[in-house]
């Protein structure tokens, strides 16, 4: 077994707090038309599996730290023959994948009609990452070919420890902000919800701008946008690689999301805004491969960093595969969304292709789509002036838009949640105490104190339920340490699951 990396650990404990739901899904279509070699095709995407042994793993807790694991059973590869493909993708989307048996990755070879096929592939956002996609093709042409795929070692080991630099860059940046305004109405995402997408193509409305890459002036436009909202210091959730030079060709989750906060003002031109974003993104990425909640601490685990998120790729060039037309789906939507509004661009050869993921709990599909007319706006009026200021950026009139009143719901008896504290064990308190006081290092910890007020995360989380599961004989849900995480209240729960 080897260590998960520390955008795993995150991304698993995400899962088991939260019930993500398919969010963290990645459904990833290739269609084919032409002459497919069944067999060759199935044979091709077990050397892939071979190739990339992370597809075939679980994920264990041992005395809290996180393990990669092989699965249970080999990731499967099915061929069907099936006259309605989209009904496959939503059954194989909705399959829930189990993380601590595995397998996480699935392949299935869908007849459509004799001359058209649909390789569906299915994975887990723990071992699979945007950049997978590309390799994914990739290999799978090699293969099918014939030309060798030999396997690749396990790309993950002892996790880095947050810098003493890291971590004065995060607590120089890091702000709670949970809600955002879009077109005049707060926006506040929960937990997972059900998702819904809109599209748009933005290949004829992209600027370039000297010395600032493509990626750094959508990243900008979407600030601009969210600040002529009205939005003042929100930060946009951005998706960056993690990748080096040992583990470029290999699938996994090699991404990480990072909120990247932007300092300016209505008065500043959109290049100086461009530019100060490429400053702070080249800082930023020193620290890329330690998540904030790691480096900063007193961060509770939920959903999403930042109401806003973007992830921006760079499409690989296409593959071949000798005989047939590939198309593929780059953008694929797992029908849940963790952010108000998350955007999802992939450049190609083709142009800049976006979805806009929201969820029609949270946010109104009129009010995406006219965000994206707004984001399209802002970058036309930048392609024709660049050093436009912020203020005289181009904003339609934002609709007034009444708040959501919620239902009234009759109120239910409170379920049984054990002991009051004031009856707690004290015995059973100083014992939980004990065991705060070993992971976080620290001398006194009084019994109300809250855990992530005292620095707490993740891995917290884990070494404090690993040494009780150990010492005192309980399996304490992880949802504790969100409902009441201090010392009596962990105690409390611990008081109400012993026989």
């Amino acid at each position: 077994m080897v260590l998960a990396s520390q955008a795993q650990h995150g991304m698993w404990i995400t899962e088991v707090l939260h019930g993500t739901g398919t969010a963290y899904h990645m459904p990833f279509a290739m269609w084919f038309d032409g002459p497919l070699e069944r067999a060759a095709m199935l044979a091709a995407c077990r050397a892939v599996l071979a190739r990339h042994p992370v597809l075939g793993c679980a994920f264990e807790e041992r005395d809290g730290v996180l393990h990669l694991a092989p699965a249970r059973e080999l990731p499967p590869v099915a061929f069907v023959v099936e006259p309605d493909p989209e009904a496959l993708i939503a059954r194989e989307i909705a399959r829930p994948f189990e993380l601590s048996a595995g397998p996480l990755a699935r392949f299935t070879l869908a007849e459509v009609s004799p001359s058209r096929h649909l390789l569906l592939f299915v994975a887990h956002h723990l071992v699979f990452d945007g950049m997978s996609k590309d390799l994914l093709v990739r290999d799978l042409a090699a293969a099918y070919t014939g030309a060798p795929t030999p396997p690749l070692p396990m790309p993950y080991g002892a996790a880095e420890k947050p810098s003493p630099e890291a971590a004065a860059y995060w607590r120089a940046r890091w702000r709670e902000v949970s809600q955002v305004v879009i077109n005049g109405a707060t926006r506040s995402p929960r937990l997972a919800e059900r998702g819904e997408t809109v599209l748009l193509a933005l290949t004829n409305d992209m600027p370039d701008l000297s010395g600032v890459t493509r990626f750094e002036v959508f990243l900008a436009a979407v600030h601009a946008l969210l600040h002529r909202y009205g939005n003042a210091g929100t930060p946009v959730a951005v998706a960056m690689s993690t990748r080096t030079a040992e583990t470029r060709d290999d699938i996994g989750l090699f991404a990480t999301e990072l909120p990247v906060f932007a300092s300016f003002s209505a008065e500043d031109s959109f290049r100086e805004l461009a530019l100060s974003i490429r400053s702070e993104l080249r800082e930023l990425n020193a620290f890329r491969q330690v998540p904030v909640a790691r480096a900063v601490g007193g961060i509770k685990p939920r959903a999403a960093l930042a109401p806003v998120s973007i992830s921006f790729r760079r499409r690989a060039p296409e593959q071949v595969f000798p005989g047939l037309k590939l198309s593929v789906e780059w953008k694929m939507s797992s029908h849940t969304v963790r952010n108000a509004l998350h955007l999802q661009a992939v450049d190609g050869d083709d142009g800049l292709h976006l979805t806009l993921h929201y969820s029609p709990d949270v946010i109104p599909r009129r009010d995406v789509e006219l965000a994206g007319e707004h984001l399209r706006a802002v970058l036309r009026a930048v392609a024709a002036d660049p050093d436009i200021r912020l203020a005289d950026l181009p904003l339609p009139a934002v609709p007034q838009i009444a708040p959501e009143v919620a239902p009234e719901v009759a109120p239910e008896a409170a379920p049984d949640a054990g002991p009051a504290h004031d009856e707690v064990d004290a015995e059973l308190v100083e014992q939980v105490r004990l065991i705060w006081m070993e992971v976080l290092r620290m001398d006194h910890i009084a019994p109300d104190e809250d855990l992530y007020d005292l620095g707490g995360h993740s891995l917290t989380i884990t070494q404090i339920s690993a040494r009780i599961r150990k010492r005192l004989g309980v399996e304490v849900p992880f949802d504790v340490f969100l409902d009441d995480p201090t010392i009596t209240g962990v105690a409390a729960a611990i008081g109400g699951l012993r026989p």
